[in-house]
């Protein structure tokens, strides 16, 4: 099975329990403790240790953190040596509820960080603009020099001053 293939049974199964959102807040938590911990993933991805041990392991550092549905994917994943691909189940999981709940995924890239006020302006005109819920994922470039540039799944917007220098400086050496 492939992560894909992980995320698609994760999700199937969330959604027939009604626990899209409980799983998808589980699975982030995961996944971001297994960023922040690289060697805790491959000692569960390794077969030179008790599967045993491990679930026990599994069981006492999850439990009351996440449902049982989570902790026993996470027990799936460890017996078949798969831990490591737990981001990128997380990562169809998350695209897969994304799709069904209309959410649109944008990067914003500003040379400082926008205000709030106009970030609401921004995520109202973008849904009206693309249709569905905006979440409005905040990067900061210091190369920008002024202006923005978005990016979605559908569609990108660079309207950063640099980028129309640029196009002149080449224009102009052309």
């Amino acid at each position: 099975m492939t992560a894909k293939t992980y995320g698609m049974s994760i999700h199937s199964l969330a959604k027939e329990e009604g626990l899209e959102e409980e799983i998808l807040s589980e699975l982030s938590y995961v996944s971001k403790l297994f960023d922040e911990h690289p060697d805790y993933v491959k000692i569960l991805d390794s077969p030179q240790i008790d599967r045993g041990e491990l679930m026990t392991v599994l069981n006492e550092d999850f439990s009351g953190k996440i449902g049982r549905y989570t902790l026993n994917f996470l027990k799936l994943l460890s017996e078949r040596h798969m831990v490591h691909h737990l981001q990128d189940s997380f990562k169809e999981y998350e695209r897969l509820y994304n799709v069904e709940k209309n959410i649109k995924l944008v990067d914003v890239t500003t040379a400082r960080p926008l205000k709030e006020e106009l970030k609401n302006r921004l995520r109202e005109k973008l849904e009206n603009k693309l249709g569905g819920r905006i979440v409005i994922k905040e990067h900061i470039d210091k190369s920008c020099i002024g202006g923005i540039v978005i990016e979605s799944e559908e569609r990108r917007i660079d309207a950063d001053i640099k980028t129309e220098l640029d196009k002149i400086k080449r224009a102009l050496t052309e």
